[in-house]
């Protein structure tokens, strides 16, 4: 219990770290804005235990959005966004749930469940998230094609980031 925790800490000071200091300065949107954002923080939330309760979940959610609002000095955007995916997260999993179940023991990556699955799971609450987040950062139904032109456009960026770390860093945990 906790190697994982101690696990998971690291992870989250690299997430945090990676998308504070080297995913926020990439600009990929041109000269004039940044269109396209990468994250890599909400895997974070996808990664942990099978078993973290549905409170604790949220409570985490909110912690590592409001780290990633000091770093980005956003006024609780990423905290919203984090907030919605921790709560949403279950239920994606029970939707996604393999016919023979989860195994607890075993992390939610793609080593334990398949490449097809991990995409179906962190495709989801990334859109999720990134849907979220655009709405909150935009906030208003006017540029409604712009919110989901920038989620489209961020979650294919985001998701190729979000594998890239997969098979790289193949998380056990």
């Amino acid at each position: 219990m906790n190697n994982v925790i101690t696990q998971n800490l690291l992870r989250l000071f690299l997430f945090v770290l990676v998308q504070s200091v080297v995913l926020q300065q990439v600009n990929l949107g041109g000269t004039t804005s940044n269109y396209i954002s990468l994250f890599l923080y909400p895997l974070f939330l996808f990664l942990l235990p099978l078993k973290t309760s549905k409170i604790t979940l949220v409570l985490i959610g909110f912690g590592v959005g409001m780290l990633i609002d000091a770093s980005y000095n956003s006024p609780g955007v990423h905290a919203a966004a984090c907030l919605v995916t921790a709560f949403l997260r279950p239920l994606i999993l029970a939707l996604l749930e393999p016919r023979e179940g989860y195994n607890v023991s075993l992390g939610l990556n793609i080593k334990s469940y398949g490449i097809v699955w991990f995409l179906k799971y962190a495709s989801t609450l990334l859109f999720i998230h990134l849907l979220v987040y655009f709405i909150l950062e935009i906030f208003t139904h006017v540029y409604i094609a712009e919110i989901i032109q920038r989620t489209l456009a961020s979650f294919f960026f985001s998701l190729f980031i979000i594998m890239v770390y997969m098979v790289i860093a193949r998380p056990k945990v």
